[in-house]
């Protein structure tokens, strides 16, 4: 898991694609651009979730995303893909539930973010349950503090 959402990293993310056991990215609302390497992902045997949306990607999509079966969450919007820069065969994967891009990036997109549907623009994964539990020990007992402390 690689999780670094809203901390405005900038730069390329190059080196992502060494991580042959990634299986989840979230590095929502950063500053990072250029093209997403083509071999991001690859060799990655497990469930692929991925929110790449609010920084400054360019290009296509990596073709390699057309042919993950594994690939079940993607959201890239608002970001400065290409045009059609979603490939049809990412929107005809029956095992991607959920795919969120810009509408000018996606043509092939049931729901995109076109600039003035904000529930669309402004979703992001929420790391809990992409992780598969609500939260760490720590932070429970924290919830759990301010809860009886009248704070929640």
């Amino acid at each position: 898991y690689l999780v670094l959402e809203s901390n405005r990293f900038n730069g390329t993310v190059d080196v992502l694609e060494s991580m042959k056991n990634l299986t989840v990215l979230l590095i929502r609302s950063n500053s990072f651009s250029g093209v997403m390497p083509d071999g991001l992902f690859s060799g990655t045997s497990g469930n692929i979730v991925a929110d790449v949306g609010d920084n400054k990607f360019t290009g296509y999509l990596p073709a390699s995303f057309a042919n993950m079966s594994n690939l079940v969450s993607l959201i890239g919007a608002t970001n400065s893909f290409t045009g059609s820069a979603t490939q049809s065969s990412v929107c005809d994967n029956t095992n991607t539930t959920l795919l969120v891009m810009d509408c000018n990036a996606c043509e092939c997109c049931e729901v995109c973010c076109d600039g003035e549907n904000d529930a669309v623009c402004d979703f992001q994964l929420d790391v809990r349950t992409v992780l598969g539990y609500d939260c760490g020990t720590w932070f429970q007992y924290c919830m759990q503090q301010d809860f009886e402390g009248g704070v929640y």
